[in-house]
């Protein structure tokens, strides 16, 4: 028999798993609106860890539909400033390696800081990877018809 716990676990599993499929489909929304969930209900330094990763999120969300440049560097700038030397539970994402493929972004935001053309892609948008040996297995996602950022 499944307890309440282990069916949250899997949920919360599940729900992060989603963000990270929705993140690598460019649907940066979506992504951040699935680790929200999960932010709600965090404690500590886990909390602050997924709210870098929603204001990345975010960041990706205006880079990529082309406005906000101000938004975009204020959240990339807030959102490292929240990971940083955070040591906690991963979900079983490949944190070095996104941590090295959002350098580039972070260094531009600095860059559209203090002036630099936006939005000029400084290298592709990171792809979230998970640790060799983990297996995903995002909830089910069915685009509502009337979401404009289902795409």
């Amino acid at each position: 028999m499944t307890s309440d716990r282990e069916r949250d676990d899997a949920d919360d599993a599940g729900r992060f798993d989603r963000a990270v499929w929705h993140w690598n489909a460019g649907r940066y929304w979506h992504a951040h609106e699935d680790w929200e969930d999960l932010w709600h209900e965090a404690l500590d330094d886990h909390r602050l860890w997924l709210q870098g990763l929603i204001q990345y999120a975010a960041a990706f969300f205006h880079f990529d539909r082309g406005f906000y440049a101000r938004g975009f560097e204020r959240l990339m700038a807030q959102a490292t400033e929240k990971v940083e030397g955070y040591a906690g539970p991963l979900h079983h994402l490949d944190w070095a390696a996104l941590q090295r493929d959002l350098e580039p972004w972070i260094a531009y935001g600095r860059r559209v800081a203090d002036g630099a053309p936006f939005p000029e892609a400084p290298a592709p948008i990171p792809t979230l990877h998970y640790e060799p040996g983990y297996d995903p297995a995002p909830l089910p996602w069915s685009p509502d018809p009337d979401d404009p950022y289902a795409s």
